[in-house]
């Protein structure tokens, strides 16, 4: 797995055979009495993306020692977490697409969308209750709690134009890296990683994760609508200041800070006022920034891999990192 350090493709051959076997159990766990579960299910679950957070579960937990079967249990127990926030958020937010389809809100409506979600996040922790591992359970309880105060947090900051980076970095983590962060050290938890390790592979997780979360930021000004499986920049019309416009508000001269605060505070944007905010994030260097600090972000977790034997898995964990920030090229 040598070689180009944003192979990412090189990655996904690797663990072709056990996210095979994820995408099989991501099917079968969704079987329920009830049809309409499974439909909206599967709608959400193989709607398509990479698999980012099964693949960290799967190479750290190789990487620190452990290949057997539980790691394709609890990969599906982070995949079902992470599409349950995501039929949540599109409520939220009145989402139209997800992934460059209608999302489950617009075809079935909100009711069914809000439930099934509950029903992915019961079912993850009916797998880990079957599973029995209370070190486990103890992770992915912390990670819901964290995951409900982020949506909170998101609701209470998300359109404050005085929001600070400190503020927003706490948003990210709760909302986006701290289900990342679970699932690395819950690769080294079923490795049996002694407590010191599953604090690193903690921390490698939460850099990784809001290193992927600030790249997404920068892909909402930048990124095709086939890239991002949304309109480009959605985020922004729906007022949500994220860092490329923080960074911009606290660069800004004053007459340009004193206009974007007039337009943020109305919360609907014209396509003229959308121009006027991209135009200065660019001016101002929002988007440069973003890519900065998460590269250093992706340096930090890269950084704590060095402990890790040398291995095809923490090759792998190298080459994932990497393709977080590739992605803006």
């Amino acid at each position: 797995m040598k070689g180009r350090e944003t192979d990412i493709d090189g990655v996904f051959r690797y663990l072709r055979g056990d996210l095979r076997k994820v995408e099989k159990a991501l099917v079968a766990y969704l079987k329920s009495p009830v049809p309409l579960i499974p439909i909206v299910g599967r709608h959400i679950t193989l709607s398509g993306g990479k698999r980012f957070r099964p693949a960290v579960l799967l190479l750290v937990s190789e990487a620190c020692g452990y290949t057997g079967p539980r790691r394709i249990v609890m990969s599906v127990v982070t995949e079902y977490m992470h599409n349950a926030t995501l039929l949540h958020d599109d409520v939220v937010d009145g989402g139209v697409l997800r992934r460059g389809k209608p999302a489950a809100n617009v075809v079935y409506g909100n009711s069914v969308s809000i439930l099934v979600g509950d029903f992915l996040f019961a079912r993850a922790s009916q797998l880990m209750t079957e599973d029995g591992d209370l070190d486990v359970l103890g992770i992915y309880a912390r990670t819901l709690v964290s995951l409900s105060e982020g949506e909170v947090l998101q609701l209470m900051k998300s359109a404050d134009r005085k929001m600070s980076e400190n503020d927003y970095l706490r948003v990210v983590f709760h909302k986006t890296a701290s289900l990342i962060a679970a699932a690395s050290e819950t690769g080294a938890v079923l490795a049996g990683a002694d407590a010191s390790l599953r604090e690193r592979m903690f921390r490698y997780g939460k850099s990784v994760g809001t290193a992927f979360q600030l790249v997404d930021d920068i892909l909402d000004y930048v990124g095709s609508e086939k890239e991002l499986g949304k309109r480009p920049l959605q985020d922004l019309r729906e007022g949500k200041v994220t860092l490329p416009l923080i960074h911009a508000l606290r660069e800004a001269g004053d007459g340009d800070r004193r206009r974007a605060g007039e337009i943020l505070d109305r919360r609907k944007f014209s396509d003229r006022e959308v121009s006027f905010l991209t135009g200065m994030v660019e001016r101002n260097g929002g988007l440069a920034y973003t890519k900065r600090r998460a590269r250093s972000f992706v340096d930090r977790g890269k950084r704590i891999l060095t402990s890790l034997p040398a291995s095809p898995a923490r090759d792998g964990l190298v080459s994932l990192s990497d393709y977080i920030v590739f992605r803006t090229r």
